[in-house]
């Protein structure tokens, strides 16, 4: 008895040993998911796609932690995710990436309230159809009792009082019919809103959005700050300008302004803006040469400037599967020999599967369906059984679903912030900044719009003269010449142009001109008129035929009807022959400089207050063939 005591007493000991242990091990392995909210605070554009900075700050346990961030968009490129931590002696261990369909308990209590009353309405329906259908028979039955009284009939007052009775109860019948239908249609009414309703919550707010875990490590509590980095498709910027002279300022006011659009499913509200140039989707690689064969003229093994691309095979597909009344769970969802799974009591399911790859669903009694999977990161479908006829509803909030998601969470472990030894490592060579930061907060909805948005206003030092090309146009226009416009930085864009507040059109900036000066056309002043006329046109043939021979006269009148003095440039040509045949000579060009390979004369005049001058050339044109026709 003794000894049954003492091991007893040793196995109490070992036990109670044994559970503190367990304990233990629980209380150091086991730890609850934190969640932290993340705000997006950086933004970098580039002329397709965008990479988004979050922020998330976040008090960190002693010990092993994860922290949950929701509300992702759907559409970040996983492959582009990048997390680093800031302030706090934090380690990052591992950072794993889902989607979620965040509204999902809403959305099952929303359903299921709408669904209850929808079977209310459908049982009120069909008792008061059954209602009518008793008091059809009951109709029947007194319309057709022809011989209540038998051969001998009935009196005067008997048959009155008959008629009575049967009027009355027929009218009661009428009346209630009457009422029970005017209840049917209501009812019939608000069943066909309520379906309207339940499919819109399926199809409108089945949107999922990604989420990230991330699994950290501190010797201490401490506070710590999050930064998050993703690249997104759905987002581009396009540049232009604005141009602002007045006579008050003699510096010229070019505005760089961008239209920036994103649909990334998330709203950019109070973000820092940074433009860039860059396209991230196309390699940087350096182009090799390759073999070139000829005579079949192609390339070997050629390779040049490929867009980046990304092979992610897996997509998650989710949704709701019902019937006609209600969500169903159970139905078997599958794809291939091993991927499968049920819905569960609201009808839900989600599924991850190869891309492209079909997608089967099969309910006892129901025929069957299936779908193709195809997007990227995730795809909403929604599907409908019935005994007839089923199909699959893609949800509308899907439309712009693009990125992907691999069959195993990915493991990132990158920093955000680069260590400044990789900028001190580059050889000694300057590459353009691409970029250009907006001041200031701004706030880019995702509706898919083009957004405008200041991005740098220069004053410029500039020279204005005006040009007249009178064979061309009748107009005399102002020109704004820039000189050593490359160190702004400019991008091929239009320009609005604005003169004393008034606008005067649409100019174009061509950033990869190789001229030194940057020339802006201005517009039309109506205070310089310009005319040109021939004096002279005269051919002639000499008598033994051997050439013809064609002169032009030409008068240019150029008169500034200004109050002050203006600089204006007249320009206009003469024929150049690319023919040992034809000849040309210059007879006359009133002082112009002259450019013999091209055929032009430039005459560069100040004009006092409406003063007038007149510009004259002329050119002969001779040729041994028979006939020639010159301007």
């Amino acid at each position: 008895m003794k000894i049954y005591k003492n091991m007893k007493n040793r196995y109490n000991k070992i036990q109670r040993i044994f559970l503190a242990g367990c304990f233990l091990f629980c209380s150091t392995s086991i730890f609850a998911t934190q969640e932290a909210k993340s705000k997006i605070t950086e933004v970098m554009v580039y002329p397709q796609g965008a990479m988004v900075k979050r922020t998330a700050n976040v008090n960190v346990n002693a010990g092993e932690s994860e922290i949950k961030l929701p509300l992702l968009t759907p559409l970040l490129d996983q492959k582009s995710i990048q997390v680093g931590i800031r302030k706090g002696d934090v380690s990052l261990i591992s950072v794993d990436y889902d989607i979620e369909v965040p509204n999902k308990k809403q959305i099952s209590k929303d359903a299921n309230s709408l669904t209850k009353r929808s079977i209310i309405l459908r049982d009120s329906i069909d008792i008061l159809q059954t209602k009518n259908e008793v008091l059809d028979k009951e109709r029947n039955l007194l319309l057709n009792s022809d011989n209540i009284g038998g051969n001998n009939g009935f009196t005067a007052t008997t048959l009155q009082g008959i008629a009575s009775y049967m009027r009355k109860d027929l009218n009661e019948i009428i009346t209630i019919q009457y009422n029970n239908q005017k209840k049917i249609d209501i009812y019939q009414k608000e069943l066909t809103l309520n379906e309207q309703k339940l499919n819109l919550l399926y199809d409108k707010q089945m949107e999922p959005k990604s989420f990230l875990l991330i699994k950290v490590k501190a010797p201490m509590g401490t506070n710590c700050d999050i930064d998050i980095q993703y690249f997104i498709e759905n987002a581009s910027w396009m540049p232009f300008y604005e141009t602002r002279i007045t006579k008050s300022d003699k510096n010229l006011h070019l505005i760089q302004k961008a239209y920036i659009s994103q649909a990334s499913k998330e709203n950019w509200k109070d973000v820092k803006l940074i433009l860039s140039q860059n396209d991230p989707t196309i390699s940087n690689e350096k182009p090799e040469l390759s073999k070139y064969i000829i005579p079949a003229r192609r390339y070997v093994n050629s390779l040049y400037n490929q867009p980046s691309t990304t092979n992610n095979s897996y997509i998650k597909v989710l949704g709701i599967i019902r019937d006609d009344k209600n969500p169903l769970k159970g139905v078997l969802v599958t794809s291939g020999d091993d991927l499968k799974t049920e819905t569960d009591e609201n009808g839900y399911y989600e599924l991850l599967v190869p891309q492209g790859s079909h997608v089967y669903y099969e309910y006892a009694n129901y025929r069957s369906t299936s779908c193709v999977a195809e997007g990227i990161n995730s795809v909403v479908k929604n599907i409908k059984l019935s005994e007839s006829k089923s199909f699959v509803c893609n949800a509308t909030g899907n439309s712009q679903f693009k990125n992907y998601i691999s069959q195993n969470k990915i493991l990132v472990k990158q920093n955000i912030s680069q260590s400044s030894d990789m900028e001190a490592n580059i050889p000694q060579m300057l590459i353009r900044n691409c970029n250009s930061e907006i001041t200031g907060k701004n706030n880019i909805p995702e509706d898919g719009a083009d957004h405008e948005v200041v991005v740098k206003d220069m004053a410029i030092e500039a020279e204005y003269n005006y040009f007249a090309v009178p064979k061309l146009s009748k107009d005399v226009y102002l020109i704004a010449s820039i000189p050593s416009w490359k160190k702004l930085d400019l991008l091929d864009g239009n320009v609005k142009i604005f003169l004393n507040n008034v606008y005067m059109g649409e100019s174009f900036i061509n950033a990869r001109q190789t001229e030194d000066t940057l020339k802006l056309s201005i517009g039309k002043d109506k205070d310089l008129a310009v005319e040109r006329k021939e004096l002279k046109n005269y051919s002639s043939k000499n008598l033994i035929k051997t050439t013809n021979k064609v002169e032009r006269d030409w008068q240019i009148t150029v008169k500034n009807n200004k109050t002050e003095a203006v600089k204006i440039t007249v320009e206009d040509q003469f024929p150049v022959s690319t023919n040992s045949d034809i000849t040309v000579e210059l007879l006359e060009s009133s002082g112009a400089e002259i450019d013999y390979i091209e055929g032009k004369l430039i005459w560069k005049l100040t004009l006092n207050a409406g003063e007038k001058k007149e510009l004259k050339f002329s050119y002969i044109v001779k040729s041994k063939n028979e006939y020639i026709n010159v301007e």
